[in-house]
């Protein structure tokens, strides 16, 4: 035992306890420390996941600044605004996706690597206005094999919802036909490599639906 003030005994182990009593308090507030400050640290986490995820925006819509397709990443080749009637009305904001970057629409839609159109709407659109736009577009684009192609743009009409404001749809040009991806989701693969590099043609052949879309896709704005 040793002697404390006035006399006072104090136990043998004192100074160990003293020193677990500091070390719990410190325990203690470090727990503190981190449930308070986690959830702010998760928050920032999240929103710079999300600026990383949606670094490209056009008009106040954000689109990803890469895709995933079939295990291979593609970049952002540029954004544009499909605009409706005489008015310009914009429909919906597109971003196109390729694993490299080029600038022309001809040689985008000939090209063999994969290829994305991702879109996210603006307003209402009903999937009969989107199929009579794809009927127009490609009966204005298609450059080979046209008639036999047509069938594919029957099944694609096919494929087709209405699409609310702030929705998403896709469609991932591949070797072998095109995926077609309605809120995320497959809905159904149409054609072959020929319709897959045709109906590229209705976004950014030599008469796309506005010629602001097909400049902002193919990068020259």
């Amino acid at each position: 035992m040793r002697q404390g003030r006035r006399g006072d005994r104090l136990p043998y182990n004192y100074a160990r306890t003293g020193r677990g009593l500091v070390a719990n308090v410190v325990t203690m507030r470090l727990r503190i420390t981190l449930k308070l400050f986690l959830p702010i640290i998760a928050v920032a986490g999240l929103a710079f996941g999300m600026h990383q995820a949606a670094a490209a925006e056009i008009s106040g819509v954000k689109l990803p600044d890469q895709v995933t397709i079939q295990g291979k990443s593609l970049k952002l080749n540029g954004l544009g605004l499909r605009q409706a009637t005489f008015l310009k009305f914009n429909a919906y904001a597109a971003g196109l996706y390729l694993e490299n970057a080029m600038h022309d629409g001809d040689a985008i839609a000939n090209s063999d690597q994969a290829k994305s159109i991702e879109m996210v709407f603006m307003r209402d659109v009903s999937a009969k206005q989107m199929s009579d736009a794809f009927q127009e577009g490609f009966d204005k684009n298609c450059v080979a094999g046209c008639a036999e192609l047509k069938p594919h743009i029957a099944k694609l009409q096919g494929l087709l919802k209405d699409m609310k404001k702030g929705e998403a749809m896709a469609y991932h040009f591949l070797a072998d036909g095109v995926d077609v991806m309605i809120r995320g989701q497959k809905v159904g693969k149409v054609g072959d490599k020929a319709f897959s590099h045709q109906l590229i043609r209705v976004w950014i052949g030599k008469n796309p639906p506005n010629p602001e879309l097909k400049d902002g896709l193919v990068g020259k704005k």
